[in-house]
């Protein structure tokens, strides 16, 4: 279902959903005529705020707002290179950030125009449409007023005056005050920053709409700006309240927004699952969309029988350079000087076994099968928690490589590849071996089977039949089309060959290798590919 055909189907959704708390049928009746008069109403405000739209099918990847590379200044420490030396100011530790962006690496004194020009180019090439913020509320929101929302204001400029059709969106998230607060108090602390930042950037095309002209807006952790939901809306009472919340703060922001809705609870349960698409715009999911993968397809499925757009989230890896106690529940983050105090003993690091490449590619046919109108990347630039996209110098270009395949079928309908590529994905050392600086695992998957990574994983994506050959194994005659390969990890570097008629047509071997005696705890995924010099150059030269 694309967006276009959610338009008209979403005045019928909104006039088939029942006022909280209405129990008489006339009571239905009135608040089923009142919300169509209430959407019909902001469609027409919408109107006036931007043109309706038909928009094509978009991958959006959500941005950690305060990691754009702005390297003519300190770094913050989740992409400064420095905490990821072996022999850097976290030597204790082996280093202690484990991912390093190659922006970070090799972006020379940038600002903010050309950082926001980089990664809005950066994202192009690596199959991505636009970007959706991370937007927090918390006890101050200066930071949001004063520097999430300027990083973000050039984001939405540079796409209207040099990125045309880059779309820019918000993801509210996990609203909450260190001190006890009302519904209505957090609806007034998190307004003020928004209708400042839709103030200043009024009339921008590069704003993600649906087709009546609102603004699409997402929700991460978002269940408790409603009075009486702490942190999670397990009922359908309780989803109506977050849909009454959220209403209530489009209303306080003055401009129509419509809210794709974060599942949080995948069961099966009719009237939760009623609830949230007849209270919402859509739906996405996070790290753990690979997983109950019945639940998504019955959410897709009632998604589209109530009019709610179904999305479908997407990511390629989830090991955190983020150290939490050890043994902790409470998600605590520690310092670095906190970690340092620690010590490797007193740490523990979040990890999801996501089988090399296999995670993407299941969730990227989904998003074919679905026929999807969005694609969520879960990050673009969340290298602390090591789900991103973003060229960096462990996963490099290589999940890139996957959404661009998949994309192209999925928007195209054509499966054939045009050129000839081949991907390769690793871990740097097995599961079984430990490695000197050693920090525990808390393994976040239903898999808990760290094994099943113990290969080197061979994607090749071929225009014709090819032999190939892995670290000196034979795999035969290779078919069209993607095809994946494996054989057992083993030490060295990773070494693929490709040949069509006797003739070698590709041919490359990994920077990094493969080790049995491992520096620290590392479980990254390694991707590397026959076009590593391609992508690189088209970045940084």
């Amino acid at each position: 279902m694309g967006i276009e055909v959610f338009a008209e189907e979403t005045s019928q959704k909104r006039g088939r959903q029942t006022t909280i708390g209405s129990q008489a049928t006339g009571d239905f009746w009135e608040s089923r005529l009142m919300k169509r008069i209430c959407y019909l109403s902001w469609v027409a405000v919408a109107l006036l705020a931007g043109p309706m739209v038909a928009q094509e099918k978009l991958v959006m990847a959500h941005y950690m707002t305060d990691m754009v590379p702005q390297t003519n200044r300190p770094l913050i420490r989740w992409i400064d290179p420095e905490l990821a030396d072996p022999f850097g100011s976290t030597a204790r530790l082996g280093g202690l950030q484990q991912t390093q962006p190659l922006a970070s690496l090799h972006l020379r004194d940038a600002n903010l125009v050309t950082a926001v020009d980089f990664e809005i180019h950066a994202a192009r090439q690596l199959g991505v449409d636009g970007f959706q913020f991370y937007y927090p509320l918390g006890d101050d929101t200066r930071m949001l007023q004063e520097t999430y929302n300027r990083i973000i204001r050039t984001f939405v400029q540079r796409s209207d005056t040099k990125f045309p059709g880059f779309k820019i969106s918000l993801c509210l998230s996990h609203p909450g005050t260190s001190r006890p607060t009302t519904e209505a108090q957090r609806v007034a602390l998190w307004s003020q920053p928004i209708r400042q930042l839709l103030q200043s950037t009024r009339g921008a095309s590069a704003w993600l709409r649906s087709p009546a002209g609102a603004l699409l807006f997402y929700l991460w952790v978002g269940d408790g700006l409603a009075e009486g939901v702490p942190g999670l809306a397990t009922t359908a009472a309780g989803i109506r309240s977050v849909g009454v919340a959220y209403r209530r703060l489009t209303t306080a922001v003055g401009t129509p927004i419509d809210y794709i809705y974060q599942v949080r609870r995948p069961v099966m349960d009719s009237d939760y699952v009623a609830a949230i698409a007849n209270t919402f715009t859509g739906v996405w999911g996070w790290t753990a969309s690979d997983e109950n993968p019945r639940f998504w397809d019955y959410l897709a499925r009632r998604c589209r029988e109530a009019g709610c757009l179904y999305t479908q989230s997407v990511y390629p890896d989830y090991y955190t350079s983020k150290v939490y106690p050890k043994g902790d529940t409470t998600h605590m983050i520690l310092s670095t000087e906190q970690a340092l105090q620690k010590g490797l003993s007193g740490l523990q690091r979040y990890y999801r076994v996501t089988n090399l490449a296999q995670t993407q590619i299941q969730l990227l046919k989904r998003a074919v099968a679905h026929d999807v109108s969005i694609i969520n990347y879960v990050t673009w630039n969340d290298f602390p928690e090591g789900h991103h996209l973003a060229p960096e110098v462990n996963h490099s270009f290589g999940p890139a490589l996957l959404l661009k395949h998949f994309k192209r079928r999925w928007k195209s309908g054509v499966s054939s590849v045009e050129r000839d590529e081949a991907i390769v994905f690793f871990k740097k050392y097995r599961h079984d071996v430990r490695p000197r600086y050693a920090v525990a695992l808390k393994v976040k998957s239903r898999s808990q089977d760290l094994s099943v990574e113990d290969r080197i994983e061979l994607v090749t994506l071929l225009t014709a039949p090819a032999r190939c050959t892995l670290n000196g194994q034979p795999l035969g005659l290779v078919a069209a089309g993607l095809q994946v390969h494996s054989i057992p990890s083993q030490p060295g570097p990773v070494r693929v060959q490709v040949a069509r008629q006797g003739r070698t047509i590709i041919r490359f071997q990994t920077p990094q290798v493969i080790s049995e005696k491992p520096l620290r705890t590392d479980r990254l995924t390694v991707s590397y590919s026959s076009v590593f010099e391609r992508e690189f150059e088209k970045l940084f030269d």
